[in-house]
């Protein structure tokens, strides 16, 4: 239940590979997972971390967010309704407040000190709140996707991603004044949309993505003006090139994505201008599927994966391979860009619970740079749910 308080014991091995320490946050028996990746978990100063846990009261599955003080390895409870987008939730730059979108509709505020809730923005009857929702750097606004409630349906599978893809249903970028509620749209069309982020202290610029499956989107990353106004390509794909998981340097001076090709097993570290909309190839890597940086893109974590899947009918399925999360050091000195594997993650890549992102690795850097953060379900081969675990760099 909400405000309840769990004592955990963390358990910490050194990773047979690299001898690097890593520890288990979360307990073996519940179901825990870390928010997306490029959402704040942290607090600034690095002693506490929010994130879902399966602890009830709702049956499974069901995660609400708890956060857990790090020092005295105790966490809380902060919420415990049905069906929270505890992979979207963040906290605000502050650490006042936690942002969640619960039941697909409503955005809630939760204040850390009371844990007292109010809501910040309803979805309009006759739609869904869809994905993760990104705020500005000030925490003033957020941008968000939603969806038809009539071409809506639970995307459980890979093989339903694909199905929303082809269905082409009817959605709305739209921005959400966090003060009052009132939202703008700024873009509406037939056609999945995904992926909505502002840049970096810059409201003006609006990032979002055609979703769908990799082997079949042409143009993922799109730009466009807070006003709706001057939207415009981010990149063109080259034939037989997919391109994935593009977030924002958190200092906002590029886009990065992955970039890779279906007949050629090598993936690339891609950036790209907001402006002048230049892409550049940044370093090869091994086939990582998520990427994310510290503050100045000076360094990029990602976890390492499988090839492309060859099912037409779920080609984003994740497949195993990689097992590595790997360090990207980008001003390693005159040599160029340097690579070292941090740890194994060992995720079976698989949906488990209903849920396509539970078992993901996420990676992405604590508040002091020492520390990678990964959720991952190396141990349930013995019998340990997917848990959080941090890696020593």
């Amino acid at each position: 239940m909400k405000s309840t308080e769990r004592k955990f014991n963390f358990v910490t091995h050194e990773d047979p590979d690299t001898a690097a320490r890593v520890t288990r946050l979360t307990p073996p028996d519940v179901t825990c997972h870390r928010n997306y990746f490029y959402q704040k978990c942290f607090t600034n100063d690095g002693t506490k971390l929010m994130f879902g846990g399966e602890f009830g009261p709702e049956p499974s599955p069901n995660w609400n967010l708890h956060l857990l003080d790090l020092p005295t390895q105790t966490a809380i409870q902060l919420t415990d309704g049905a069906r929270e987008n505890t992979f979207g939730a963040f906290m605000s730059p502050d650490d006042r407040f936690v942002y969640f979108v619960r039941s697909d509709r409503n955005l809630i505020r939760l204040e850390l000190a009371t844990l007292q809730e109010e809501v910040a923005y309803v979805v309009p009857e006759g739609w869904v709140g869809y994905g993760t929702w990104v705020a500005n750097s000030a925490c003033t606004k957020m941008v968000g996707i939603e969806i038809a409630a009539a071409d809506w349906f639970p995307l459980n599978t890979w093989q339903k991603f694909n199905e929303m893809f082809h269905s082409k249903p009817l959605c709305r970028l739209f921005s959400v004044d966090l003060r009052t509620g009132q939202r703008s749209v700024i873009l509406e069309q037939r056609g999945w949309l995904g992926h909505p982020q502002y840049r970096p202290f810059d409201d003006r610029t609006v990032a979002y993505c055609h979703e769908g499956p990799h082997d079949l989107i042409d143009a993922r990353m799109w730009f466009i003006d807070e006003d709706g106004g001057n939207r415009r390509c981010g990149k063109a794909h080259e034939p037989g090139e997919s391109c994935t998981h593009e977030f924002w340097v958190p200092d906002g001076s590029a886009m990065i994505y992955v970039s890779y090709r279906h007949d050629s097993p090598e993936r690339w570290i891609c950036s790209l201008d907001p402006v002048t909309l230049e892409n550049r190839v940044v370093m090869s890597m091994p086939q990582c599927s998520h990427l994310m940086s510290n503050f100045d893109g000076s360094l990029i974590v990602g976890d390492g994966c499988g090839q492309v899947s060859n099912d037409s009918s779920a080609s984003n399925e994740m497949l195993v391979g990689d097992p590595y999360l790997h360090l990207f050091d980008l001003k390693a000195g005159p040599q160029g860009p340097a690579t070292r594997r941090i740890a194994r993650h060992d995720s079976s890549w698989g949906v488990y619970k209903d849920s396509r992102q539970v078992t993901h690795p996420h990676p992405s850097f604590t508040p002091d740079g020492r520390q990678v953060l990964f959720s991952c379900d190396a141990e349930r081969a013995q019998g340990a749910e997917p848990a959080l675990y941090l890696a020593e760099l």
